[in-house]
């Protein structure tokens, strides 16, 4: 009687956890696709921010001042125009670091999101790992393969608009 209550037990416990890791599995996969879904309803991207999807080519501390990190990030569909970001991280953001530098090695697909205010959030693709950090600043400019108009030296966005400022 009891070897049986214990395989029962057992049973279940197989049972629970495999309905939680399918409910894990569904939620990751859907902000996947509500991320996705909001950033092609947008025209055309004004800020890494609104790309579908970023690639970290480098991470850089500030020397001193660890809770500043200047990231450099490409949106895989136009490597040409690649994101220059000013990020400030909560104090002691070790773990932020860690993160970033690995995701930099491993070329992660990142899901970049705006938060209320200043407040972005770079969410690892099929994962629930993120960063929460300040946009301080930010700067798209063209690699030297960009697009380039000959006579006016202006480059192209790859939303097909002009660049910032005009």
């Amino acid at each position: 009687m009891t070897a049986a209550a214990t395989l029962a037990g057992a049973w279940l416990l197989i049972v629970a956890a495999g309905l939680y890791w399918t409910a894990r599995l569904l939620h990751i996969g859907n902000l996947d696709a509500h991320g996705l879904a909001e950033k092609l309803g947008a025209p055309g991207p004004g800020s890494a921010f609104d790309w579908p999807e970023l690639r970290v080519r480098a991470v850089i501390p500030q020397p001193g001042e660890p809770s500043l990190l200047l990231l450099v990030a490409v949106w895989p569909a136009h490597p040409e125009w690649p994101a220059t970001l000013l990020l400030g991280v909560t104090p002691g953001g070790e773990r932020s670091l860690a993160l970033l530098s690995h995701w930099c090695g491993t070329q992660a697909s990142l899901s970049p999101i705006r938060l209320q205010g200043d407040q972005v959030e770079l969410r690892r693709r099929q994962s629930l790992q993120r960063v929460v950090a300040l946009l301080l600043s930010e700067d798209l400019t063209p690699d030297g393969a960009g697009d380039t108009d000959a006579l006016s030296g202006e480059h192209s966005r790859p939303d097909g608009g002009a660049p910032d400022g005009d």
